[in-house]
């Protein structure tokens, strides 16, 4: 073992060395015999002081070089699993509309379970070289990194599948993700978004019996009178026009002069601009030493947004490489996957024990058997 070597592994001490132990060291002095004597102190006080910054700093500074060199690496293995999430959609399509068998699939909320726990997803094979060719492709026709949303793929992407029942309302989005658009575009699989729901439906339909049946045996309610009054407004214009009432009838002018004042300042602060300027400046500043070209706009603003988003999305696909080897090497040794980092949904259950009683519930309520065999 090399003396670096086993420097490396020693321990570190509690405290660093003092100023008096540095100008004390005899080793130190023996290196410093070819300078003038009168600087060696100077030298040696200062020397401590690095010793003490290393001390306390030095591993910090270890941990912010590699996160300005890897900041990307992280973003790019979360985006990594959107082919995964895209595979399993496909999969999905077939199953709910009878076409194929999938192991382990009972109920659709399975497919949930799967999506935000897609590391774990056996289902579904692994990334091939050809499958992140296919999303490199994508993120280098990207302009706009908004368009790699939703940010939260495990457990938002079912906001972007055309399937009615896994939305609240008629008025809901039924737009896909522009991933979805670019893969189905590539891999001419665009059909398969516009199968029957024939599963979805049949759910459904057992949780409406069901619900039907527990209103059956409640006890009708004693009417009450509605009451015609509104619900008094906590939030949006109608609650700024009742705030702007009172102030102006109770408060001094002051109070109602302020919240206007307030009101231009969160205006200001929502601006979308504003908004991707910030980011935009903070992902350049980021960049170190890099010189990145800012092409001309008549609105300087948009230059460096522009900016911004491309070497933000440069930097994803340079580090597509690096984290898609990881991944393989991973799967090479039998480690399991690292799930990607997304935001923290605690559930007491997962979707399929949370599914399962009502639909059962349901068969029964039709004379079915208690079964999930439909």
């Amino acid at each position: 073992m090399s003396d670096n070597a086993a420097e490396e592994s020693a321990p570190t001490p509690a405290q660093p060395p003092t100023e008096a132990d540095v100008l004390a060291d005899p080793r130190l002095r023996e290196l410093l015999a070819g300078y003038q004597p009168w600087s060696q102190d100077s030298f040696l006080k200062s020397y401590a002081r690095v010793l003490s910054d290393l001390h306390y700093q030095g591993e910090q500074y270890e941990a912010s070089l590699e996160y300005l060199l890897r900041q990307h690496d992280q973003e790019a293995y979360r985006q990594l699993w959107a082919i995964q999430h895209q595979k399993l959609f496909d999969l999905e399509c077939q199953w709910r509309a009878g076409l194929v068998a999938v192991p382990g699939a009972r109920l659709t909320a399975d497919f949930e379970d799967w999506h935000e726990a897609i590391a774990a997803c056996a289902v579904i094979a692994p990334i091939s070289p050809e499958e992140l060719a296919l999303f490199d492709a994508f993120l280098a026709q990207l302009t706009d990194p908004d368009d790699l949303e939703p940010d939260d793929l495990c457990h938002d992407f079912w906001r972007y599948r055309q399937y009615l029942a896994l939305h609240e309302d008629d008025d809901a989005d039924l737009t896909l993700t522009p991933w979805t658009d670019f893969w189905d575009m590539r891999r001419g699989t665009a059909y398969l978004r516009t199968l029957p729901d024939r599963r979805g439906e049949l759910e459904s339909h057992y949780e409406q019996a069901a619900y039907a049946e527990r209103r059956r045996q409640q006890p009708e309610a004693v009417a009450t009178p509605p009451d015609p009054r509104p619900h008094a407004p906590n939030f949006g214009p109608e609650f700024d026009t009742l705030v702007r009432e009172l102030l102006r009838r109770f408060e001094p002018a002051v109070k109602l002069r302020q919240f206007e004042t307030k009101q231009e300042l969160l205006a200001y602060e929502a601006s979308d601009i504003n908004g991707d300027l910030e980011v935009a400046l903070e992902r350049l500043q980021e960049a170190g030493q890099v010189v990145i070209p800012i092409e001309a706009h008549t609105d300087w603003r948009q230059a460096v947004i522009q900016a911004g988003n491309r070497y933000y999305l440069d930097q994803l696909r340079a580090a597509l490489p690096r984290v898609y080897e990881d991944y393989c090497q991973r799967i090479s040794l039998g480690i399991s996957l690292a799930p990607p980092r997304e935001k923290r949904r605690h559930r007491k259950c997962s979707h399929f024990e949370a599914d399962e009683p009502l639909i059962r519930e349901g068969r029964r309520a039709l004379g079915e058997p208690d079964d999930l065999d439909f």
